[in-house]
């Protein structure tokens, strides 16, 4: 199926390359809808989702003191309070690559063989400060989440969990915890990725308040009505 034509003339398709940035100016990227990928910063207006080309909608969540938790939410993180949740800068060690090459697995297409097509070398410190979500139960590694850091916002980096748990939503659990760390630094805005204009894989991204989405041709944020789906596993 072939894109309009007008669409296709609006095309966005950029990189540059990753490198150390000042906290402000990583602000200024994910305003514009860049976000991080492996060793480089990106940003595309379109797409690939069951065979045809859509367009992407980059967002974001303000966290000012309105921002609250849906009922189930906020039952997924009592459900998870018995899980325990270690924060620190980020270290890749070979523990979480084998959770991460099982969590690949249930890619269906262009299966990543590595944890750094989605993070670079040193992650904690390129291109600002990154910090990681290391989830156990017991002594067991079950989900691991990074974060980077920037003046006013957070990137939500990149996730992956065990995919043979079930029950605890562990993708929906790790934003929840970003999203509380990120209010009590004092942030103003989480970003998440994007979202498709048609329905895909990346709609629970959709399933928080304070949501706003951004337009490519203004560049403007505006506010976007929650849209609950079910917790993703």
């Amino acid at each position: 199926m072939q894109p309009p034509r007008s669409f296709l003339e609006d095309i966005i398709d950029e990189r540059i390359e990753m490198a150390p940035v000042e906290p402000a100016t990583f602000d200024d990227l994910l305003a514009s809808g860049w976000r991080l990928l492996g060793y480089a910063i990106i940003r595309h207006n379109f797409t690939s989702s069951r065979g045809q080309i859509c367009q992407t909608i980059p967002l974001r969540i303000r966290l000012d003191s309105s921002l609250n938790f849906s009922k189930s939410q906020r039952r997924l993180l009592r459900r998870n309070a018995d899980l325990d949740v270690r924060v620190g800068p980020i270290r890749i060690t070979p523990e979480k690559n084998a959770l991460f090459l099982r969590h690949a697995q249930r890619f269906q297409d262009r299966q990543p063989t590595s944890i750094f097509t989605f993070l670079h070398t040193t992650p904690s410190e390129v291109p600002v400060t990154g910090l990681e979500f290391a989830v156990y139960d017991k002594d067991r590694l079950v989900a691991c989440s990074y974060i980077h850091l920037g003046e006013q916002a957070v990137s939500g980096t990149y996730c992956f969990y065990e995919p043979d748990i079930r029950g605890r939503s562990l993708g929906a659990f790790t934003i929840l915890l970003e999203l509380q760390l990120a209010q009590q630094m004092g942030k103003q805005f989480y970003y998440h990725g994007y979202c498709n204009n048609v329905p895909s894989e990346f709609d629970y991204k959709l399933n928080f308040n304070n949501l706003e989405a951004m337009d490519w041709k203004s560049g403007l944020w505006t506010p976007q009505p929650r849209v609950p789906t079910r917790c993703v596993s």
